[in-house]
Order: C-alpha cells, then sequence, then structure tokens
C-alpha cells in the first residue's frame, strides 16, 4: 500500500505491480459500462469518474473517462490516476504506458502532481480556491495532448532550486506550463510542484513555448478530428513560417515591436486551432 513516508521510487514499484491487474480491470469491467452509457448520452463530451482498489495492495486508483463525440463511443480515453496522502497533503498520481528514456521500450511513465501545484493552479488559472475534486477533473480532462518539453523553455528564477537526483522538467498542457523535476536515477518519475498559465509568461519564454504549444493544438486537433488533418498541417506550417519570418526577419522592429506582431500573429492561429478542432 502507498504510504506517505515511501520515497517516489518505492511507489514507482508499487504501481508497476498493481498496473497490470488495474488496466484489466478497466478494460473489462469499467470499459464496457463506460461504452453503454456513453453510447446513451446526448451531451458531449462525455466523461465519468470510476474506482477500484487493488485487492492485495489496498491502493486506491481512479479512472477518468472521456468520450469526446458520439461517434467515439467505443473508443473511451482513460486516464488512470491514484490519489494519496503525502508529506505535504494530498498527491495525485498519473500512470501511463510511454517510451523509457534510456532504452526506449514501452514502460510505465508516472507523472505526480503535488498539493502545492494544484494550489497554483486553482489561484493562477481557475481563479477560484474553493473547489476540491472538480479541480482534477478540469485538469485531467485539459491535460490530454500534454507535452513535456525541455525545461530551458523557462528561465532560471522559474526553475525549481537543483536537488540531488534530479533534473529541471516541464509540461506544456492547454492551459500553461506545468513546472518541476525527473528522477535521474529513475527518469520515468515526473514530479510537478507549480504551475504558470500564458499570461504570466515573459516575453523570452513566450519565444521558446509559443511554437511548441501551437504544435501540441496541431497534433491534438489532428486526433480529435482526423478528416481535417491536411488543413490542420497546412495551417500549422504557414503559422511555424510566419513565426520563424517575424521574430528573425525586419530587422527595423525593435525587438518590443518585433514580439508584439509575434504575439497578435500566435493569438490567431491558436484561436483558430483552438476554437475549431479542439474538444476538451
Amino acid at each position: 500500500m502507498i504510504l506517505s513516508t515511501m520515497t517516489y521510487e518505492q511507489i514507482y514499484r508499487e504501481i508497476s505491480h498493481d498496473f497490470r491487474d488495474v488496466l484489466n480491470y478497466y478494460e473489462h469491467t469499467i470499459k464496457p459500462k463506460v461504452c453503454k452509457s456513453a453510447q446513451k448520452s446526448k451531451l458531449y463530451p462525455w466523461r465519468k469518474f470510476d474506482f477500484y482498489i487493488h485487492p492485495k495492495s489496498r491502493n486506491n486508483y481512479v479512472y477518468f473517462s472521456i468520450v469526446k463525440k458520439h461517434s467515439l463511443w467505443k473508443d473511451p480515453e482513460p486516464t488512470l490516476f491514484c490519489e494519496y496522502e503525502g508529506k505535504g497533503g494530498k498527491e495525485i498520481i498519473t500512470a501511463a504506458i510511454g517510451k523509457d528514456r534510456r532504452t526506449f521500450q514501452p514502460t510505465l511513465m508516472l507523472s505526480v502532481f503535488q498539493p502545492h501545484f494544484f494550489q497554483r493552479y486553482m489561484e493562477r488559472f481557475l481563479k477560484n480556491n474553493e473547489l476540491e475534486y472538480d479541480k482534477i477533473a478540469i485538469f485531467l480532462a485539459r491535460n490530454a495532448g500534454a507535452l513535456q518539453i525541455s525545461s530551458e523553455a523557462v528561465s532560471a528564477k522559474e526553475l525549481l532550486k537543483d536537488e540531488p537526483g534530479y533534473n529541471n522538467a516541464a509540461l506544456l498542457n492547454l492551459d500553461g506550463l506545468c513546472l518541476g523535476k525527473v528522477s535521474i536515477e529513475n527518469p520515468n518519475i515526473y514530479i510537478y510542484k507549480t504551475f504558470l498559465p500564458f499570461d504570466e509568461l515573459h516575453s523570452v519564454q513566450n519565444e521558446k513555448v509559443l511554437p511548441e504549444y501551437i504544435r501540441m493544438l496541431a497534433t491534438q486537433a489532428c486526433e480529435d478530428y482526423p478528416q481535417c488533418s491536411k488543413t490542420i498541417n497546412d495551417t500549422y506550417m504557414e503559422a511555424a513560417t510566419k513565426f520563424r519570418d517575424i521574430l528573425l526577419g525586419d530587422n527595423q522592429m525593435t525587438h518590443e515591436e518585433r514580439f508584439h506582431k509575434y504575439l497578435q500573429e500566435y493569438s490567431k492561429v491558436c484561436h483558430e486551432l483552438y476554437e475549431k478542432y479542439i474538444i476538451v
């Protein structure tokens, strides 16, 4: 059972032992019920929480399922996470299969969101400190296309203090930047401590982050509307070229003028992709 005294490496091993059973339970017990309910729904995106206690470890797992449109009722998108009391309060750990950063083989990936992270997410993005369980649902629903990016995208003052055994890490989602660290011993464990919305990024951060954000939007848009993938990719490529020309082009413009124009163009493209093709 996961305890507050455990290290994240110990928690990783604990969840690894449960993972096959947790996936099987979803596939054989939860998914049929989710599909049946989603098929009958008239409201989309359709969302549902389901719960599972592992019979041996007694760890508590939660499945958050999303069906974005009626035609996809047979293919819900589940996010698996567990919730436990850490040393500083309640922590959320999402678990998924990804590629090991060392061997490039499929392996378990954990993302830990600490209490301070959700406090900052509520204050800076949701503008509401009174939400409880809803904050998790809102964050997970808007985190489906999240993109791991280089910590070089943020300046030194926003990075976490150096800790032995960890490197800095940054995750980009629909709402802003999740900042934290990644274990050197096990680079499949990410721990996120704080959150920055886009309106709190400074110009240097924006120049590095915004191209990645548009790439993330284009990828998610193609998944949500595969029939429009050519149009979406054309929009993305045109925008990428335009942004590069603005930043590297007209030397008569001051840095402030160039960046203001860059933000204007970025906002138009993001609005077009987000409003037309992103389902949350």
